[in-house]
């Protein structure tokens, strides 16, 4: 029988493992080791939810997928739903006719609330944030969750007692507070520290490399359609392409921080003129952070200055440096 995990073959004695159940145990034992969560498994190219697979024979199974991913990257993965969820909700909100919402449309807007009322400690938890100590707009992010929980009354109390000729104003504000609040995770410190904790095989991470260094074009000029967009007073539109160029960061720094670990290379012996990788990637971060800062403030002139001058020129040369990772990589 073979083994793999996320599609890759990987050498496992087995030894007094007669089932499936008994093969789960010892992987997981694994699994936990690497920081990494068991997502689900694949047995003959049927799968199942962990909790739900079958406690077959391995003799008669010819092969056992494993699926797992890290915590880094279901942090991201839910972050990134939670951003498209509030999304669809400020569209939805932007986009009323005069029609008010119907009872399905209420019923699925309180389903949504409940979910990010979920989403929001599970995150912080996993970041190892407390939602009390984070601030936005002088607000902390626990605030945030607590206004979830009035407007979900608030419709759900208004459903209960909706008559024909019944409305209720819902605005836009604390979603869009909410998305950028996102944002604000994905480039935090304890995004980094678990980054670093969640390691990903040799062959992902030279794949991810080199997918970077050829969307590094593309996204320096998403950068630059940014910074016109907020100096044009085109905000909601600047906002979605930084956001777009922040998730291509994360990507960027997740792989960069595993290189050292992985590869047994170190970012700061990567050099062009005086300045390391590890330098020009803790430039990148400061600025980043700026970035957010900036946005908390809501000063939309220095935000474009920011894009337009300084990371913009900080990025100049960064494909140099992944060719200089590469090249040590595979001497």
């Amino acid at each position: 029988m073979e083994i793999r995990i996320n599609n890759y073959p990987i050498e496992i004695v087995l030894e007094n493992e007669k089932t499936v159940k008994d093969v789960i145990a010892s992987i997981t034992g694994w699994i936990n080791q690497k920081n990494l969560i068991f997502a689900g498994i694949d047995i003959d190219g049927q799968e199942y939810h962990i909790d739900d697979a079958p406690d077959l024979l391995i003799e008669n199974i010819s092969s056992i997928n494993c699926i797992v991913q890290s915590r880094a990257d279901i942090v991201y993965e839910t972050v990134n739903e939670g951003i498209f969820y509030c999304d669809r909700v400020i569209d939805f909100l932007q986009h009323l006719e005069e029609e008010p919402m119907d009872t399905d449309e209420l019923d699925d807007l309180v389903s949504g609330v409940e979910w990010l009322q979920e989403v929001f400690p599970t995150i912080s938890n996993m970041l190892g944030m407390n939602l009390d100590d984070i601030k936005y707009r002088d607000e902390t992010v626990g605030h945030y969750v607590k206004e979830l929980d009035k407007l979900r009354h608030r419709v759900v109390k208004f459903i209960a007692e909706m008559k024909d000729d019944g409305e209720i104003d819902i605005e836009d504000s604390l979603f869009i507070n909410l998305k950028e609040i996102f944002h604000i995770f994905l480039v935090s410190e304890e995004m980094k520290r678990l980054i670093i904790e969640s390691i990903d095989s040799p062959d992902v991470l030279i794949n991810s490399l080199k997918e970077i260094k050829e969307n590094l074009p593309g996204q320096k000029a998403i950068l630059e359609k940014a910074a016109v967009s907020y100096q044009t007073g085109n905000d909601s539109q600047g906002m979605e392409q930084l956001f777009n160029f922040i998730d291509f960061m994360f990507n960027y720094t997740r792989t960069c921080y595993q290189i050292s670990p992985v590869f047994d290379i170190a970012l700061k012996d990567i050099v062009i003129g005086d300045e390391s990788l590890e330098e020009k990637n803790r430039e990148l971060q400061i600025l980043l952070n700026e970035t957010v800062d900036i946005m908390e403030n809501n000063d939309m002139i220095s935000l474009a200055d920011i894009l337009e001058y300084e990371i913009a020129e900080s990025m100049e040369n960064l494909e140099q440096y992944i060719d200089l990772l590469l090249a040590k990589i595979v001497q």
